[in-house]
């Protein structure tokens, strides 16, 4: 009578990395919509902003360098790579691909980041616009009133997306490195090594 050799049982997967993958999904789909805001209001909250500094008396030549209000273009284009980037991480980890993990490792230190940035400039905006207008020489200019000008072109449920943004980008990206190294993630990344069949042998 011939025997066969055991056949590779799947491994199911962790709570731990399924939680991890639902926030870089989430992540991604935040970004995305962050993109798609920028991308048509942006040119509205540029000219509610031009339109301010012209009832303060200035122009777009009185602000610091490279100081925009624009959503779209360059910013859009990062912000649906780095979504398209989080779902394919999102996928390889489910599958417990290891070289996936080893890239989230990498990358998502890279979103906390750029979510930190976010946030500094969600919550000091005002402030960092002033200490750039104080560095150029240019005063009296109201930067909180501009700001409220430029945002006040977008719509209400903006700030759920941004807000979004910056919590799944920040605590989201700890989560997930966190999430990953647990010893259950370990396990379920671990590579398995096939077992051994000697035809004849006595079955295990």
């Amino acid at each position: 009578m011939s025997q066969t050799p055991p056949q590779p049982t799947g491994k199911s997967r962790p709570g731990s990395v399924s939680f991890a993958v639902w926030i870089q999904i989430l992540l991604a789909l935040f970004l995305a919509a962050q993109a798609v805001v920028g991308y048509l209001y942006g040119a509205d909250a540029q000219a509610a902003a031009e339109a301010e500094l012209e009832a303060q008396g200035y122009t777009l030549s009185d602000l610091p360098d490279g100081f925009t209000f624009e959503g779209g273009g360059v910013n859009a284009i990062a912000m649906i790579g780095f979504a398209v980037v989080l779902i394919v991480l999102a996928l390889l980890n489910g599958a417990g691909n290891r070289v996936g993990r080893i890239l989230t490792w990498i990358v998502q230190p890279l979103v906390l980041i750029c979510g930190g940035f976010l946030a500094f400039g969600l919550f000091a905006g005002a402030a960092s616009l002033d200490a750039g207008l104080e560095a150029s020489g240019t005063e009296g200019l109201d930067a909180q009133a501009l700001i409220d000008a430029a945002y006040g072109a977008y719509p209400s449920w903006t700030a759920v997306v941004d807000y979004g943004v910056i919590a799944l980008g920040v605590l989201g990206s700890l989560l997930v490195i966190v999430l990953l190294a647990l010893p259950a993630s370990n396990a379920y990344f671990r590579k398995e090594e096939p077992e051994k069949f000697i035809p004849g042998a006595p079955a295990v």
